[in-house]
């Protein structure tokens, strides 16, 4: 009994050499697997759109020439006139709430005697900042564009007027989905824009209300 009191050891066991280590418990903590990405609910892939409406419009300024520029014989103003307006769009919806890419846009409004015609092309950005705050208002975007703008006034009695130089756009629009075509879907609704194109000899501005179309080739 003694031999045995004496001989136990006072404090853990060595393991023995070329023995396995045991293994460490765990400390409480594990690993968390990192959360899928979200797939896209509402707007997915390239965007084809076009938009039409009506609206009103002005123009003001001179011919595009060095030497009629300024003189008060040569400009020509129209008051606000009636017209439509039209937007082509080729865009890629790069997430949920964010539409880029191009635009082709014209206005052309007119009365009893002068023609006022603006196109514009370039880049174009669309919005739709409630997809994750207010789902209810995923369809409400925001849009701006700029890039090249070509003006001109004709009026009777005057050389044109017109420039070339620089175009923007503003406005905001609403969306429905509907319908599905080839692994994609179409969005509809009212949108209401305004356009102004800025140049030395020539300024133009208008208001339009559109119908935009656009077909999303992602689900």
């Amino acid at each position: 009994m003694l031999a045995l009191l004496l001989g136990a050891p006072a404090g853990p066991v060595a393991p023995a050499a070329g023995a396995p280590a045991a293994a460490a418990a765990p400390t409480g903590e594990r690993a968390e697997s990192a959360e899928p990405a979200k797939a896209p609910a509402y707007r997915n892939g390239v965007v084809f759109g076009l938009a039409l409406g009506g609206g009103i419009g002005r123009g003001a300024g001179y011919p595009n020439n060095s030497q009629e520029i300024g003189n008060p014989s040569y400009r020509s103003a129209s008051g606000w006139m009636p017209g439509t307006g039209g937007s082509l769009l080729i865009m890629g919806a790069l997430a949920d709430y964010f539409d880029f890419g191009f635009m082709f846009s014209q206005d052309a409004f007119r009365n009893g005697t002068q023609r006022a015609v603006q196109d514009g092309l370039g880049l174009r950005i669309e919005a739709f900042p409630f997809v994750r705050l207010v789902p209810r208002l995923s369809g409400l975007g925001f849009l701006a564009q700029f890039g090249l703008g070509i003006g001109r006034l004709s009026t009777p009695g005057l050389p044109q007027a017109g420039g070339t130089q620089s175009t923007i756009g503003t406005g905001a629009l609403y969306e429905w989905a509907f319908g599905h075509f080839l692994g994609g879907h179409f969005g509809a609704g009212p949108e209401l824009e305004y356009d102004a194109m800025f140049s030395r000899p020539y300024d133009q501005n208008g208001l339009v209300v559109l119908a935009r179309v656009v077909f999303y080739g992602g689900p």
